[in-house]
């Protein structure tokens, strides 16, 4: 079995990262710090090496720069990884032989092919993980996991890369919560990890009905809410979150992958304070999000 070394300091990116490293058949190992990526390259020598740039304990190319004079991993391929787009970077890791991969909304669809190169694994991978890169489907493009983490995570554009530059408002308050109503998990880590940032604690359900139930019983400062669930769809919540008073002056962010006008249409005409479709600007919805919660909170930085 190969192996692949993935050293990133966000826990939430190697992790998703790996899972999709083990589907391509790989064994994985994995670092948080350049120092740590250092030691388990020495030790078990894998057969292909991803490495952020900005990491504790050093970064990303300077690793690859010591890589480089090893004599056992000198000609170990090495992807940096990094939301730095300077020339300084870009020449680095063309100095170094290593291939650069700019952190972005179809970053899987960038990584998988080129670790099939580099590994052979063309042969070995599975028809559910490989990517057709000059077709893909519709569904893939709103539903890849990887790609909806770094959309979620900060990405403006399909162009620009991840930014994560603080905000002039940020509510810091542990009373404040939202209740996230979704059935992606990986869509409701990011948007926990995100919130945490905020200082605001995210309840996580999975169910429609379940979700309007939590709601009514424990009104939360604002509610996340997804298009298509199991157990209720989100018009069907919404309508329901309206119409009772315990719940109808709950702000009501809407999150969905399906593109039709009418379902933007349909949601705004049931009460919907704002509407996203997914990938979508975390900036935008947070200046929303912080309008709601702000007066529910107790210190706003």
């Amino acid at each position: 079995m190969k192996e692949i070394l993935i050293a990133d300091d966000h826990p939430e990116v190697r992790d998703i990262l790996t899972q999709r490293c083990q589907r391509l058949g790989l064994k994985v190992h994995s670092a948080d710090n350049a120092m740590t990526a250092l030691e388990i390259a020495e030790r078990c020598r894998p057969d292909a090496i991803i490495l952020d740039v900005n990491m504790p304990n050093g970064n990303g190319l300077s690793v690859c720069e010591m890589l480089s004079g090893h004599d056992q991993l000198r000609s170990t391929p090495v992807i940096i990884l990094t939301a730095n787009s300077s020339e300084e970077v870009v020449r680095r890791c063309h100095q170094l032989a290593a291939y650069y991969v700019p952190k972005h909304v179809e970053l899987w669809s960038r990584i998988e092919p080129l670790l099939c190169e580099i590994l052979d694994l063309n042969a070995t991978a599975s028809p559910e993980t490989t990517s057709d890169m000059d077709s893909p489907s519709p569904a893939s493009t709103t539903t890849d996991v990887l790609d909806q983490m770094f959309a979620i995570l900060g990405v403006e554009s399909g162009d620009q890369l991840i930014a994560d530059e603080p905000s002039e408002r940020e509510v810091k308050d542990d009373s404040v919560w939202v209740l996230s109503i979704e059935d992606d998990e990986d869509v409701a880590l990011a948007l926990k990890l995100r919130l945490q940032d905020l200082g605001v604690k995210t309840v996580h359900v999975s169910e429609g009905m379940a979700g309007y139930r939590n709601a009514f019983v424990n009104p939360p400062n604002a509610i996340i809410l997804d298009y298509e669930l199991p157990e209720g769809n989100g018009d069907y919540v919404l309508r329901r979150l309206k119409e009772s008073p315990a719940t109808s002056s709950i702000p009501v962010v809407v999150l969905t992958g399906r593109t039709e006008g009418f379902i933007e249409r349909q949601m705004n005409s049931l009460g919907a304070d704002a509407f996203f479709t997914k990938p979508f600007h975390w900036e935008l919805l947070k200046q929303k999000l912080v309008t709601y919660l702000e007066p529910h909170a107790a210190t706003v930085s």
